[in-house]
């Protein structure tokens, strides 16, 4: 089973990584796999939480630390560290061994190939925006930012520094770590609103003012 699992993810590796080649692509698939960095990743989040915004009162300047940096910063950390602890456990040599290959010139690493760790990075920022974009004007923004993270995969490959099934697991453990950090951002606002008291709801009385007024003792005639 594995024997036959390994001869085709290498099939498919050269399939893509050969018959994709070409002069013009080589310069385009550089910067598609930079996006999948990590510090070029967390800094499109940064610059997402400190954007200015416009509400109903104007615009204002983007402090969002609590709604978009630290669930985004979940599923960056926590895929990141996953992804080490699976290389660890799972030690495969990467395709640039292989003479075949296509290997980018500055792509020379040869070990710690399962699973793709920039696949794995991108893919969790992406699900994670996906799932919190869905049903806004916004949602076209989510849908390409899937888009991005399926390019950063097929550019490892392109690259011949991963085969299909590293990047396949990344794109899986990523979605992952994406839906975790939305259920992060759905408790962390919920906690926040539940906090705040509601503007709709009438006061609620006080006990003065809903007790009945104290009546006076009946008076007794003399004699």
């Amino acid at each position: 089973m594995m024997e036959t699992l390994t001869h085709w993810d290498r099939q498919v590796f050269f399939w893509l990584n050969h018959g994709l080649s070409h002069p013009w692509l080589d310069p385009v698939m550089w910067f598609i796999t930079s996006l999948g960095l990590g510090w070029v990743q967390m800094l499109v989040v940064l610059a997402g939480t400190l954007a200015p915004y416009r509400d109903a009162q104007g615009w204002r300047l983007g402090r969002r630390w609590r709604s978009l940096f630290l669930p985004a910063l979940v599923a960056f950390a926590g895929s990141g560290i996953t992804v080490q602890i699976v290389k660890k456990l799972v030690p495969r040599l990467r395709p640039s061994n292989l003479p075949e290959a296509l290997v980018a010139h500055d792509e020379r690493i040869f070990y710690g190939s399962f699973p793709s760790g920039h696949t794995t990075t991108a893919f969790a920022l992406a699900f994670w925006a996906w799932l919190g974009l869905r049903g806004t004007r916004y949602a076209w923004a989510g849908w390409l930012a899937l888009i991005v993270a399926g390019l950063v995969g097929l550019s490892r490959i392109y690259r011949g520094v991963h085969y299909p099934l590293d990047v396949l697991v990344g794109a899986m453990l990523g979605m992952a770590w994406g839906w975790l950090a939305y259920r992060v951002a759905i408790r962390l606002n919920s906690s926040r609103t539940q906090g705040l008291p509601s503007r709709e709801s009438p006061p609620t009385p006080t006990s003065r003012e809903t007790s009945p007024p104290a009546q006076s003792p009946p008076r007794v005639p003399n004699g």
